[in-house]
C-alpha cells in the first residue's frame, strides 16, 4: 500500500506521520526560543546565584546573598515601591484616557477608524530618545512652560519640573498611550453591538450596559493593553534617566548602574527581582480582569 494512503487513513502509522508533520513545522521556532530566550534567561538567572569575584566576573560558590541585598535594604526596597508606584500611575492614567478614546474609534466606519488607528502608529515610529528630550525642551528650566509663565509674570522664578515623578510618568504616558488605545480598540470593533442592544431592551441604562456588558466583553483588550504598558513602563530606561534623573531612579536604572559598575551578579539578581515584579502585577491583572471569561475559560 501506499504511503500517502496509509497516512490518509486513520491507522497508527498515519497518525504518528502526521504528528510529525506538526512538529516539524514549530520544531525550529521551538529551538530558536530555547537557544536564544531560554537559554539565555537561564544562565542570568545562575550568575544571579553566584557570589561576586574581584578577579573574574563572578565566582563559583552559590549564595543568596544578591537577592537578600536586594529584598533587605531599605533604600532598594523604596526603588521597588517607587517602580510599582509609577508603573501604576502610568498604566492607570493611560487605562482612562485610552478606554473612551478606544470607544470613539470603535464607532467609526472602517474607514476612518483606519485613519485613526494610522494616526496612532505614527508616534511609533519616533524614537522614545527623541521624545524624552522633546519633554526636556517643554519642561527644563530654560523650557517652553518655564519661558511662557515667567514672561507672563505668572512666577518670579522658573519650576523644578524636570527630574521628578511627575515628569517621568507624564513622558512615559504619552509614549505609551498608543499601545493602550490601539489594544482596547481592537477590542471593542470586535465586539456585537446586538448584547448592548439587547441589555437596553431589558431596561439597562447606559452606565449598567457598560459595567455589566462593554467592560466585561472589552478585557481581554484591557488587559492586554495594561500589561503591554506596565512591562514597557518597567524597561524604559532612556526615558526614566532623562526625565527622572539620579534622584528618581527605578529598578531597571539600577540594573544599568550594576552592570556598568561590572557587579554582573548583583546586576542579575536586580534583573531577576524587575522580572518577578513585571510577572507578579500581570499575573494580578489577569486574576482581577478575568479575559478569560469572555471565552468561557475564567
Amino acid at each position: 500500500m501506499p504511503s500517502s494512503s496509509i497516512a490518509a487513513d486513520g491507522s497508527p502509522l498515519g497518525d504518528l506521520l502526521r504528528q510529525l508533520r506538526s512538529w516539524s513545522l514549530v520544531a525550529l521556532p521551538i529551538l530558536f526560543f530555547l537557544i536564544f530566550f531560554a537559554g539565555p534567561l537561564l544562565y542570568l538567572f545562575v550568575v544571579s546565584l553566584l557570589e561576586p569575584s574581584q578577579t573574574e566576573l563572578y565566582g563559583t560558590n552559590v549564595t543568596l546573598q544578591n537577592y537578600a541585598k536586594v529584598l533587605g535594604d531599605e533604600f532598594y526596597l523604596r526603588i521597588i515601591q517607587r517602580t510599582l508606584l509609577v508603573g501604576a500611575l502610568v498604566t492607570g492614567i493611560a487605562l482612562l484616557i485610552a478606554y473612551p478614546v478606544a470607544m470613539a474609534i470603535a464607532r467609526m466606519t472602517p474607514r476612518w477608524r483606519i485613519i485613526a488607528m494610522i494616526a496612532l502608529m505614527f508616534p511609533l515610529m519616533l524614537s522614545n530618545v527623541v521624545r524624552a528630550y522633546g519633554w526636556i525642551a517643554v519642561l527644563g528650566r530654560q523650557g517652553v512652560v518655564n519661558t511662557v509663565l515667567t514672561q507672563a509674570e505668572i512666577i518670579d522664578a522658573p519650576l523644578a519640573l524636570l527630574y521628578s515623578i511627575e515628569a517621568v510618568v507624564l513622558g512615559l504616558m504619552t509614549i505609551l498611550l498608543p499601545y493602550m488605545i490601539i489594544s482596547i480598540a481592537n477590542s471593542l470593533t470586535g465586539l456585537d453591538r446586538s448584547y448592548a442592544e439587547a441589555a437596553q431592551s431589558l431596561g439597562a441604562g447606559p452606565l449598567r450596559t457598560f459595567i455589566h456588558v462593554t467592560w466585561p466583553l472589552s478585557s481581554p483588550g484591557v488587559a492586554a493593553g495594561m500589561q503591554l504598558v506596565f512591562f514597557l513602563t518597567l524597561s524604559a530606561y532612556v526615558t526614566i534617566a532623562l526625565l527622572g534623573g539620579p534622584r528618581f531612579s527605578l529598578l531597571v536604572s539600577m540594573v544599568y548602574r550594576s552592570a556598568m559598575a561590572f557587579q554582573w551578579t548583583f546586576s542579575a539578581a536586580l534583573a531577576f527581582v524587575l522580572l518577578g515584579v513585571a510577572l507578579g502585577v500581570g499575573a494580578l491583572i489577569m486574576l482581577v480582569l478575568r479575559p478569560g471569561r469572555v471565552q468561557g475559560r475564567g
